[in-house]
């Protein structure tokens, strides 16, 4: 309730009708990141991701960086803040959908899916014992 007066209804009623779902769904709050000038989602509030990989806390840390930029570039930010979300939106939003139908394609369920997940993981591994000073070590050898 308390901040029911920064949604628009419209959105409130999208959200509302939208059918619930079970864990992990990975969703994309766009095509608008922004409402208003008050209003803007970065990070996960945007886009819902794997939760490996890091790419939920990075791209939370880089949306919140570009965002700082385009305000810092914004000269008149009293005048001009809705377009600068906007530049903010238009910058972020493409970003924000890729990511979520990368997680998308890495959750495919059945042995395929399975195997398209391992499989990288294990050849990550092999290329990086043959030639470690080619290949990096996969994200879960880093740990």
């Amino acid at each position: 309730p308390q901040f029911s007066s920064l949604i628009g209804d419209g959105v409130m009623s999208d959200v509302a009708g939208k059918a619930a779902s079970s864990l992990p769904s990975f969703r994309y709050a766009g095509p608008r990141l922004h409402e208003g000038r008050r209003t803007v989602l970065l990070g996960d509030c945007a886009h819902t991701v794997k939760p490996y990989f890091g790419l939920g806390a990075n791209t939370a840390l880089q949306d919140v960086e570009r965002l700082r930029g385009i305000l810092a570039e914004t000269a008149d930010l009293s005048e001009d803040l809705g377009g600068a979300l906007e530049r903010f939106t238009d910058e972020v939003a493409a970003d924000s959908r890729a990511l979520v139908t990368l997680s998308r394609s890495m959750d495919r369920p059945g042995r395929l899916g399975t195997l398209q997940f391992v499989l990288p993981l294990v050849l990550d591994s092999a290329f990086h014992k043959v030639a470690p000073w080619l290949f990096g070590p996969n994200m879960f050898g880093m740990f």
